[in-house]
């Protein structure tokens, strides 16, 4: 009986998103996938809320959700976003700090420990944050940039409601993008209303009491 002796490459990854199978295409032929469903949202302890904002007032929505958490995880979708939003909370008054791929290991290390330690109590990170970070007391997850699939959404949101404890995941979303949000929220099998506020409006105080 002879074996094939052929090379044979193995790709793992804890997701398959945009950029992973950019790579699937470029480096493998006819590769063969073998992927794990992904566990639908069924979370009890876990409330979900989509929130329509304008480009001018989506910080100050933000700021309003930040400032009545304990401990709250903020995704953007590049580092310079994340750097950016994170002085511009400091600007009004909440201390942030930032992690993304461009820190160095040490400054990583740094903003993981001052957000643990509640010293700075929002993380203001990129979707590297959202397979790394394992900290069980985050009780809000916020959507700053909408994420590019469903399967960023999972894992994003992932970052509460752990370990037995409640949860708030809010995606901050703009006019023009509620369609390809709308496309997410299909393919990971959810129907929320998307519900437009302001920054002004009482119901960023409470979102957990809020009845949609």
């Amino acid at each position: 009986v002879q074996t094939c002796a052929l090379p044979i490459s193995l790709l793992f990854s804890a997701t398959l998103d945009g950029a992973v199978r950019a790579l699937v295409r470029k480096y493998q032929h006819d590769p063969v996938q073998h992927e794990l469903p992904a566990p639908a949202m069924t979370v009890e302890s876990l409330d979900q809320r989509f929130i329509c904002v304008r480009s001018h007032d989506k910080i100050q929505v933000a700021l309003q959700i930040c400032r009545n958490a304990t401990r709250a995880i903020t995704f953007v979708r590049t580092t310079h976003g994340a750097d950016r939003l994170v002085r511009q909370l400091g600007e009004l008054g909440l201390s942030a700090t930032a992690m993304h791929g461009r820190m160095a290991q040490n400054k990583r290390e740094r903003s993981l420990a001052a957000f643990t330690s509640g010293s700075s109590p929002v993380l203001v990170a990129t979707n590297v944050a959202a397979r790394v970070i394992d900290v069980s007391d985050v009780d809000v997850v916020i959507h700053y940039d909408p994420p590019e699939d469903e399967k960023v959404y999972l894992h994003r949101s992932g970052r509460t409601a752990r370990a037995g404890r409640g949860g708030m995941v809010v995606t901050l979303v703009q006019p023009e993008q509620e369609s390809d949000l709308l496309r997410i929220q299909r393919a990971a099998r959810l129907d929320y209303p998307v519900v437009a506020m302001r920054s002004s409006d009482p119901r960023l105080h409470d979102l957990a009491g809020w009845t949609q």
